[in-house]
């Protein structure tokens, strides 16, 4: 008898487990999310109502198909505040902080590698062996950034930086000689040195200074935040089958293409 309730008890168990996408996704018929409008190749915005990019590209492969997506723009620091008052569902494409941590339930599966580097301009310096070089420079960073919990905290103790809206904003104080160095994405610094023909100016330091990976971060006051095993799950199989490296590759190569034609 215990051996039949057991049985019984395992069944239902296994069909809840497998109930739980419908269940978890029964108030989230629509998915509102935004991402850093100026961080190709993971996403950026031409206008003001949509975005490009590889996490764009990416996202549809990890919801649902009964779930609508829905994409805002705005400021990259005003998404984290909405994301934080439960007005966006979801945040593509950043890196996990204790702070974050507090209002965003990220995806237990990274969604891509973020390596983080030190752009400066050509001539001044070839390497960033160690953080204590930047210390004495003016520095950059964009409003809304995260670099890793350690360099983060050396950031604040150690360096000392100025915010600016974007990273357009920061490349040409870099090339006024306003600032000594940029913190940013290694990624996204040099897809936007080449797109824009500064490759010849800038350059990113190596190694970079951190080379911690990003994810997907749901709002804890969304009901979309269900969604997080099924999301995690689907990034584990497409990183695993390799799709995902190929779709950041292709983003760094056409941009390289492009500027070779």
């Amino acid at each position: 008898m215990r051996f039949c309730t057991f049985r019984a008890w395992s069944l239902c168990y296994l069909l809840g487990i497998l109930a739980m996408p419908c269940m978890a996704t029964a108030q989230c018929d629509t998915l509102v999310y935004a991402t850093n409008p100026s961080y190709p190749p993971y996403g950026w915005s031409e206008d003001q109502h949509s975005y490009r990019g590889a996490g764009i590209d990416l996202l549809p492969l990890l919801i649902p198909d009964h779930i609508k997506l829905q994409a805002v723009v705005y400021p990259w620091k005003r998404a984290q505040q909405m994301a934080q008052k439960g007005r966006i569902d979801l945040l593509l494409s950043l890196r996990k902080t204790p702070e974050r941590e507090a209002y965003l339930l990220f995806s237990h599966h990274p969604i891509f590698a973020n390596p983080i580097a030190i752009f400066r301009l050509r001539g001044k310096q070839e390497s960033v062996a160690d953080w204590q070089t930047l210390v004495g420079l003016r520095g950059g960073v964009s409003r809304g950034d995260s670099f890793g919990k350690k360099f983060d905290f050396f950031l604040q103790q150690e360096l000392t930086v100025e915010e600016a809206g974007s990273m357009q904003e920061n490349f040409e104080k870099l090339r006024r000689g306003r600032i000594d160095y940029f913190v940013s994405g290694q990624y996204a610094g040099n897809y936007y040195l080449r797109e824009h023909g500064m490759e010849h100016e800038i350059i990113a330091l190596q190694p970079p200074v951190t080379d911690e990976s990003i994810h997907i971060g749901f709002s804890r006051l969304s009901p979309c935040q269900a969604l997080e095993p099924y999301v995690s799950q689907r990034l584990e199989e497409l990183g695993r089958s390799g799709y995902i490296q190929r779709l950041l590759d292709g983003y760094l190569h056409e941009t390289t293409t492009q500027q070779t034609r």
